[in-house]
This record gives structure tokens, C-alpha cells and sequence, in this order.
């Protein structure tokens, strides 16, 4: 669904109403869900590359971290593609421990926070 026309617009609305959010995205695709006339949700597919970075702590410097994203970001940029970087759902790693990327480095970085968790299959 192209995020400029008037059917997006109308689920974005039909969105807020329930509280979500649907970010126009050249790299999403949006379904609307119909039972007859009658929208009941709303779908979107993204088909785009999702980086997790892996830094180790004792061997990384900061100046690693930010080369190594800056470079992904332009990547992606030159490539036309809107790429997604994925850290440990709410900052805590498979030990239990906080991890290196809070929302606010990942601000810095000019990345945002999508909101979204991810399960595979």
C-alpha cells in the first residue's frame, strides 16, 4: 500500500484508534484485513536486512562501535534499502545482564527505536 495514498492514511487512522502506529516505510508492505466491508486489522511484511551487531566488550572501543554503524547506515543509504539493526529486546542479553546499546546510544547513532519484538520461527 503506497504510504501517500488515501487507503493508508484510513488505516493509519483506523490504527490510532486501538493505539498503534504504522510507520510509512518504502520497505514495508501494509495489508489492510477485511471480514466482508468491515476492516479488523491490519498487517505489515518488512523485507529488509537486520544487522545485530556482536562488540566485545574488553576488545571494542567505542570509536569501533560507532565506524562500524555509521558505515551499515551508509550501506543501506547507497543501496536504496532502509536497513534495521536488532539488540537485545529492553537491553538485557541471553545472561540476564544489561546491554551495551540503550536507547539513548542507539539515538546518537541516528538510529530509532521501532518498538517492535521479533520471534522466529
Amino acid at each position: 500500500m503506497n504510504p501517500t495514498s488515501e487507503d493508508f492514511v484510513k488505516l493509519q487512522g483506523f490504527a490510532k484508534s486501538f493505539n498503534h502506529h504504522i510507520m510509512p516505510n518504502s520497505a514495508t508492505t501494509v495489508t489492510a484485513l477485511y471480514r466482508g466491508d468491515t476492516c479488523f486489522g491490519y498487517g505489515d511484511t518488512i523485507y529488509l536486512p537486520v544487522y545485530y551487531p556482536a562488540f566485545h566488550p574488553e576488545v571494542a572501543r567505542p570509536r569501533d562501535v560507532v565506524q562500524v554503524m555509521s558505515d551499515w547506515r551508509a550501506s543501506m543509504q547507497i543501496s536504496g534499502k532502509t536497513g534495521y539493526v536488532g539488540v537485545p529486546f529492553d537491553n538485557i542479553n541471553n545472561s540476564g545482564e544489561i546491554g551495551n546499546f540503550p536507547e539513548e546510544t542507539m539515538n546518537k547513532l541516528g538510529l530509532v527505536r521501532m518498538h517492535r519484538e521479533l520471534y522466529t520461527i
